[in-house]
């Protein structure tokens, strides 16, 4: 049922405060990295919030390798970074290869944050913070966790997601990107950023999701119209008929 998938995501977006909403940074008051940060996650991790969440609040864009149980670009982590485990970071413009959420988000904040630092506005304990995320996972019962495609796909250009991390919205999404093994570039588009404006140039207006596949090419909002493309293009479904730009309400 919508409702009830609609009513658990916020419910996720609840128990973390709303973290991922607001920018602590915009993009136009600091360098852009040269090329995209890279991250290794998936989206039912608690640990992997924590850093999408960072990067929401930096207003970083980022490309997203999925790596949910199952799912065969494990190996290819394993391989790059040394050992399976999410999150992963990886940083070519400085060369950083990190593990560990907590040391992702102080090397986020002390690189791109421009002397502001992104996170809870009051102190809070890193157990605390982590059972707090774990909350917000278990309220999604699972989804994001488990890859439900086993075979490496022909090499697909990554799709594009303009994306807002405490969206409840999104995070359906994400979700469905997780699930079926889909690489894509998050823009982060917090409520202040200046990328906005290209949101809305693009598609016409501003609000998300918005999704971008080139390899189509489709652009759409609506996020239950997205998750049912992804899964008939992708997914175990049959293919539907092509969807154009700004079909979305």
């Amino acid at each position: 049922m919508s409702w009830a998938n609609d009513l658990s995501s916020f419910v996720a977006t609840i128990v973390r405060l709303g973290r991922g909403a607001y920018p602590k940074i915009t993009a136009d008051h600091r360098p852009e990295p040269k090329q995209l940060l890279e991250l290794y996650d998936f989206e039912g991790c608690p640990y992997c919030r924590k850093v999408r969440e960072v990067l929401c609040e930096l207003d970083l864009d980022f490309l997203v390798h999925p790596v949910a149980k199952g799912s065969p670009r494990r190996s290819e982590l394993a391989q790059i970074g040394g050992t399976l485990q999410v999150p992963f970071l990886l940083d070519r413009n400085t060369n950083t290869r990190l593990y560990e959420s907590d040391d992702i988000s102080v090397y986020l904040n002390a690189t791109y944050g421009a002397g502001v630092r992104a996170g809870w506005s009051l102190p809070v304990p890193s157990f605390i913070d982590d059972l707090n995320s774990g909350l917000a996972s278990a309220a999604r019962l699972g989804r994001g966790v488990r890859c439900r495609t086993t075979k490496k796909r022909s090499p697909l250009t990554p799709l594009t997601l303009y994306n807002m991390e405490a969206s409840p919205y999104c995070r359906k999404v994400r979700e469905a990107l997780s699930e079926l093994d889909l690489e894509y570039i998050v823009r982060n588009v917090p409520k202040g950023s200046p990328k906005r404006a290209e949101l809305s140039t693009r598609g016409g207006k501003v609000q998300v999701p918005y999704l971008v596949d080139p390899n189509k090419p489709v652009e759409m909002y609506e996020s239950d119209d997205i998750v049912a493309y992804l899964e008939s293009e992708y997914g175990s479904g049959r293919p539907t008929r092509r969807r154009s730009r700004r079909t979305a309400d």
